[in-house]
């Protein structure tokens, strides 16, 4: 086993769980499309458990060289990387944009109950006949 065989299999790693992080965005966008919060959050622990994990794996792993090959592996987790942040921030735009649209629907609710309360009418005393007895 020469000393290329452990990087080969830390960027064999490094891929699958970059592209499993993509995934992951392409199922959050489906989560905000569909308002499904508890569906959100949950992506949201499984990509902080992908991003442990290639850290981890980045700690413990020697500088990278710069062979043509080592160069080539790099240039491709940049660009899954770049794929990911760009998926990453149309869904925060997305995430924004459900936000500033429940921010909304919440001061339409408010304002809604306001007037209901203008409108109603006060309590009425006791009504009293015309000769004046109870």
């Amino acid at each position: 086993m020469d000393a290329s065989e452990p990087r080969a299999d830390h960027f064999n790693e490094d891929c699958a769980d970059y592209r499993a992080m993509y995934q992951l965005g392409l199922e959050q966008r489906d989560y905000i499309a569909r308002e499904d919060l508890e569906g959100l959050g949950s992506s949201f622990q499984r990509m902080r458990r992908l991003m442990d994990r290639i850290r981890l794996r980045q700690a413990g792993r020697p500088a990278a060289g710069d062979s043509h090959e080592e160069l080539r592996q790099r240039e491709q987790l940049r660009r899954i990387i770049t794929e990911t942040q760009e998926l990453r921030r149309n869904n925060e735009a997305a995430v924004q944009g459900l936000l500033e649209r429940t921010r909304e629907e919440m001061r339409q609710f408010q304002q809604g109950q306001r007037s209901l309360r203008g409108y109603q009418t006060t309590k009425l005393s006791e009504a009293r006949f015309i000769d004046r007895v109870r």
